[in-house]
Order: structure tokens, then sequence, then C-alpha cells
């Protein structure tokens, strides 16, 4: 979630752009005329190896440069990626077959050893973002990969049942890591080895913090066999970062930008333009989340009340309006409504209630964490809580500081706004945000409390085979998280992708999917 900028850089953009704005897209930017899409990132990349993707550019760039077994297909289920087949034969064993003509861009066959060497190096990785991406791929066993090249397949037994591992390769930091990258991880990750990559695009130049261009590969030919996508792929994809909503606006309309993502009202002006086609989707679900890791200082670590009046502090629909204008949707849970297994009952939430806010809250310091840019809704929840009489402390690092801080150095917050990625289907890494070892100790549990019974709840739903009873678990486990109050449900931002005339974007199984931006 991009938050609106106030610099003066930005006003100045937007205000130099205005009059173009009302006479639709720039002479010259025939899209018939281009093999180049541009496009914006509300923020820059902080590393270009997948494993390590945790921030929302991060994610964005490891699938343009890398390829998945599996991909998300237009309607529910999954299509191949590198996979032509796949089986589940148990939620311990599955086995996947291997097109047998996918290369990295150096030319290297992408056989079964070269995925399952890639495999290794992300769960043998002290990361944070691997940790989320191990953990969504294969639970929280260990994985073993047994590669047979002979037969082009990849056997994956799992030491823990985990019954969501085809979703879990579909992500795009699962993404395939050619053995030139292997070789040299610091030069993965800066994207500067030429056979690292063995997704559509590589990346062709980048300057830190403001832009990163990526060219086709013209070998490339393993697309996903989508029925729905039109047009051509890109030859080059430029990404430039912009913040500003505005401006986005502004130079979609002026024909600056191709494609442009807004969370707030700046998309509205082109629903009724038919020069333009928009797609939307469910993308970060944002909650309130309470550290209570022991011995980290936080005021609340063993203190439900506490805990409770912080969610009586704050009015959902206030922070929607903040930091959405009024266009996110209600949610319930640990994830967004239309997720399969998301629990709605709105009782189990406190409500909004000032005046018994107060009563625990006066006097309190709370330490807030928040990623940069987001400074409406910061201010929001800042001053709901002042207004119950707290002392509040504001710290808004860039998005990779600010996942690293939540997940690594508890001793420095004590409540924190977490956007928990929407687009994936999978509640169950959602639940885990709160449930069972913290990330410095290989699990992905950012608040630090030890709730046992739902812990027994979500892996007994991990452990299941039909749907319905790992529906039944995972309800269940969300239910403890909501009555010990280990966090609080925000709002659900509905995201719009508008592309102007001549090009095209495309949401699958509402996942939306950079690479499949095409000219047309």
């Amino acid at each position: 979630m991009a938050r609106k900028s106030t610099v003066a850089g930005a006003l100045a953009a937007a205000a130099s752009l205005a009059l173009t704005a009302c006479a639709g897209p720039a002479s010259g930017t025939d899209a018939t005329a281009t093999d180049t899409i541009n496009a914006e990132l509300w923020y820059a990349p902080s590393t270009f190896d997948p494993a390590k993707a945790s921030a929302s550019a991060d994610v964005t760039v490891a699938r343009l440069g890398f390829d998945t077994l599996l991909r998300q297909g237009e309607s529910e289920g999954y299509i191949g990626g590198l996979a032509s087949e796949w089986e589940a034969t148990s939620a311990s064993e599955y086995e996947f077959t291997l097109r047998d003509d996918a290369t990295c861009v150096d030319g290297t066959a992408i056989t079964p050893s070269v995925v399952a060497d890639s495999f290794e190096y992300l769960v043998g990785l002290d990361d944070p973002g691997a940790q989320t991406w191990k953990n969504q791929a294969f639970g929280s066993g260990e994985p073993t990969f047994t590669p047979d090249d002979d037969a082009g397949t990849l056997a994956i037994t799992l030491s823990e049942p985990y019954s969501q591992l085809l979703g879990g390769v579909t992500r795009p930091g699962t993404g395939i890591v050619c053995p030139a990258g292997l070789e040299d991880p610091e030069g993965l990750a800066a994207g500067s080895v030429e056979g690292a990559w063995s997704g559509p695009y590589t990346l062709s130049d980048s300057a830190a913090g403001v832009s990163a261009s990526y060219a086709l590969r013209e070998d490339y030919d393993q697309w996903p066999a989508w029925e729905s996508v039109e047009g051509e792929p890109a030859a080059t994809i430029n990404l430039t970062v912009q913040s500003d909503s505005n401006t986005s606006a502004n130079l979609l309309a002026s024909g600056g930008v191709d494609v442009a993502r807004f969370y707030d009202s700046n998309a509205l002006r082109f629903e009724e333009d038919p020069a333009y086609s928009t797609v939307t989707f469910a993308s970060s679900a944002y909650n309130l989340v309470f550290n209570q890791a022991p011995g980290a200082g936080s005021v609340f670590e063993g203190d439900q009340e506490l805990r409770a009046a912080v969610a009586q502090a704050i009015d959902p629909q206030g922070f929607n309006d903040a930091g959405l204008d009024g266009l996110g949707v209600a949610q319930y849970t640990v994830n967004a409504a239309s997720y399969v297994c998301a629990l709605e009952e709105p009782e189990l939430l406190q409500g909004y209630d000032a005046a018994a806010a107060a009563e625990a809250l006066d006097g309190q310091t709370i330490r807030l964490l928040i990623m940069s840019n987001w400074d409406p809704a910061a201010d929001f929840l800042a001053e709901s809580l002042r207004a119950a009489g707290a002392t509040v402390e504001v710290s808004a690092p860039d998005p990779a500081d600010w996942t690293a801080q939540m997940r690594t150095e508890p001793k420095t917050w004590d409540l924190a706004v977490a956007a928990e990625n929407a687009e994936t289907g999978l509640i169950h890494t959602s639940i885990a945000r709160y449930l069972g070892a913290t990330y410095p100790d290989g699990g992905t549990n950012v608040v630090g409390g030890d709730n046992p019974e739902g812990l027994d709840l979500y892996e007994a739903g991990m452990a299941a085979d039909d749907p319905e009873t790992q529906c039944e678990n995972f309800l269940a486990a969300q239910r403890t998280v909501l009555e010990r109050v280990d966090m609080v449900p925000l709002i659900t931002d509905t995201h719009r992708y508008v592309a102007r005339e001549g090009f095209a974007t495309y949401v699958f199984s509402g996942y939306w999917d950079i690479s499949a931006m095409r000219i047309r």
C-alpha cells in the first residue's frame, strides 16, 4: 500500500502534468508503434534474489526474472510453469514432471537437479524473507528433494505433513535460480549475474532507488498456458519508482506510463473512459499486531486487556478513509474474506469504543512501527491512540527495514501495522504469523506469543488431506488468535491496475502477474 506523498517535487510534477491529463494519451505514444511497456513500482527493490524477496517491489521483479514450478490458473487451481505434470500422493509426498524445453538465459537446461539445487539454496538461507517462502512452499518441517534427471522428475518429501505445497510453489519467492546465480549469491542479489535468470526477462539496467529495466529473452518459450491473455509481451519493461498516486494518475492520463496501480480514488477517474481498462484484486490485508516476545520490553506482553483497548481505540472505517479513500473492504480475521477458510465472525472483534479504550491506555507509551509513505494512515493510528491518552512514538522505515525490524528486532517496537499479502489464497500462512516459532527460531510468528491451542489446531489443518477438515481446524485456529487479541483486523484494500489503450494487464485467481502485461 503506497501512501499519498506531499513532498514538493511530487506536487510540482502533478501540476506540470495537469494540462495534458485531460487530453488523453500524448502524441507519439501509440502502443502499435512501441515494443516497450512503462510501468511503476511504489518502492525500489532491495534485492534481485527471489529467495530473499520480502517487500512488494522485490516480489514483483522476482516474477519477471525467475520461473516457478506452478502458476496461478485463471480459475481456481494451478497450471504448469516449469512443471508439466504434478501429483500429491499424500500431504507429505509430491512429484513433479518438468517440461523438457525450459532453459536458463545462458542456455543451461532446467533439469530436476537444477530445480532441486535452487530449492536447497532457498531452504538453507538464514534470512527472514527466505524463511517465509520456505514455510509457504514446504511448511514447517524439513523437505527432501530427490531429482531424477533421466526421468525428468523431482520428488519432494516432507518431514511434516503440509497440504498446501502446490500453492506454495506458485509464489515468486520460490522462483528457480539458475546455477550461475547460485555460484555468486552476492551478484544474484545485485542483479549482476547474467546467467542467473530462469524467467522471461533479464535485468538490463537499474538505478538504485529510482528505476529498473528488463529485457525479454529472445529464446524464451516457457509461457504458462493462459487462455485469456491477448497481445504481445513487451521487449522492454521500464519500471520507475513512484510513490505518489496523484502523480501516477496524471502520468497515465498523459501517456507518461502505460499501466499504473492504484489503491485510492485516483483510479476512479479512468473507470468510465473506454480508452482505459481496469483489473481489480485484493492486494493486502492490514492488521495491527502486538509484540508479545518475552523479554522484548513491549507493554503488550502478557496484557490481553491492553491489547483489547488498542482494538477499541481504532475505528477501522477511519483507517479506511485515511489510507484508502474509503475503498477498502471489511475484514474480520487474519486475511481477506475472499480466502478459503477465512473466519467471518464479527462478534469476536472488540468494536470501536474510544471511552472504554481510554480507561486502559491513558498514560501508556506505545512504539508504533509502520512503513514509510503511509503518512495519512500512520497519523490516523497515532492520533487515535493519543486521543485515548497514550504517548505514541512512530517509526516509519523503508519496506525492507520495516520487514526486518518487525520479524527480527522485537526490542524496537510494541505495535506494528502488518500488510499481509491477500493475493495468494493461502490462509494458513497468515495464521502462522501468530503461532509457533518466531523468525529467529525458524518460524514466521511475528508477535512472539505462545498459543498452544491455536498451534495444535493449525497443525491439524496442515496435516489434513480433505478440504473440509482443513477448514474446520483453520477456522478454529483463527478464533484462538482473535480471542487472545494477538492481532486486530483493520481493512483489506482493493487495488486497481489501469492500462491505457493498446496495453493490457491480467489477474489470475486473485493474483496480479506482472509477467502477463501485454501490448495489443
